[in-house]
């Protein structure tokens, strides 16, 4: 167990090309995500009294649809760049991920795991607290 809680995405030569972290110690949970050693966007639990909401910072990035169920696009300045939807009939979580800018490859995958570690602690907490939603 790492404090704080990182999960590391490393290309085919075994170097990590980004790294999602979650911020400890904050009121409520943000996770940061990091490209070749930038930080390139922040998403943050938002204070609500029912369901969780959660919201997504980046420069010049949008995730528009229901990234909650993996079904969303990606924008750059108002552009698709990237569409992600999930794979309901496959064993554990699977994302089928279309990229259409290939510079924005890595960032598009930081994000599609960043927003699963997002669900998964989301989910987790809510195990342990005995919530239901």
């Amino acid at each position: 167990m790492k404090i704080p809680k990182t999960f590391s995405i490393m290309n085919n030569g075994s170097n990590e090309v980004a790294r999602i972290t979650k911020k400890m110690l904050t009121f409520l949970p943000k996770f940061h995500v990091e490209v070749n050693g930038q930080e390139v966007l922040t998403i943050k639990k938002e204070f609500t009294l029912f369901k969780a909401r959660y919201s997504i910072d980046a420069v010049g990035l949008e995730v528009r649809g229901n990234w909650w169920d993996m079904d969303f696009q990606v924008l750059q300045h108002g552009e698709v760049i990237g569409m992600v939807s999930k794979k309901w009939f496959s064993w554990g979580d699977s994302y089928e991920v279309q990229i259409w800018n290939e510079e924005m490859e890595t960032i598009i995958v930081a994000i599609v795991v960043a927003i699963d570690c997002v669900k998964d602690d989301e989910s987790s907490s809510a195990a342990s607290s005995g919530a239901t939603f």
